[in-house]
């Protein structure tokens, strides 16, 4: 293959890997831009990157599908602009003929203020997860998310559990009538894109799956 055509070869598929489109938004005065980015490579990603002036402020996955033959993993996600703030939602869900992969699944609200200098600062997280924090084991402390620890040796696996879930995904873990609260909340947002992408599961999977 000459120099030329392995060009021709490089370029067609790097222009098929990545997809960018860019919208100009204001809050607070400020003007920012807002690029999604979308790649399918390995895993298929689309993504929110918000930028000032060229500087790269902050990023959320707007979606993300990995599998293989027998399983599927997504993250969906969106956001929503009200006055100075910007709230990011994000939902996980797996699946897996085989039952070894179920997770990650849970809900994530994150909320954002912007002031008057175009700076962005965290207002507000909450998080419900269940997910692989220790490799691929599953950890002890996550089957007392919904059902109260009783000895005190579940409360210390629980909690370790909720602990280095909050430094994973960088968000204060909910229990309780806030999980259900932020579930439905998550639920409504992102309610068209859930069906999209999970709506044939329970036929493919049956119970092997969390959704």
């Amino acid at each position: 293959m000459t120099y030329f055509k392995f060009f021709l070869v490089v370029l067609f598929f790097s222009t098929n890997l990545c997809t960018a489109q860019t919208e100009n938004k204001s809050i607070q005065g400020t003007q920012f831009q807002f690029e999604i980015t979308s790649t399918d490579a390995g895993t298929q990603t689309e993504m929110l990157i918000i930028f000032k002036n060229g500087e790269k402020l902050l990023s959320h996955i707007l979606s993300d599908f990995d599998g293989d033959c027998s399983s599927e993993n997504i993250e969906l996600g969106t956001y929503s602009i009200k006055e100075n703030n910007i709230i990011f939602y994000s939902y996980w869900a797996s699946a897996d003929r085989m039952e070894k992969n179920i997770y990650p699944y849970g809900f994530r609200k994150e909320v954002y203020t912007v002031n008057n200098k175009g700076e962005f600062h965290i207002k507000t997280t909450k998080l419900y997860i269940e997910s692989y924090i220790d490799d691929w084991t599953e950890h002890q402390g996550m089957k007392y998310l919904n059902s109260a620890p009783k000895l005190g040796s579940e409360i210390i696996l629980m909690n370790d559990y909720i602990s280095k879930s909050e430094k994973m995904y960088h968000s204060h873990f909910v229990l309780g009538n806030e999980k259900q609260k932020l579930e439905q909340e998550v639920r409504d947002v992102l309610k068209t894109k859930i069906k999209e992408n999970t709506g044939y599961w329970k036929e493919v999977y049956g119970e092997n799956r969390k959704q």
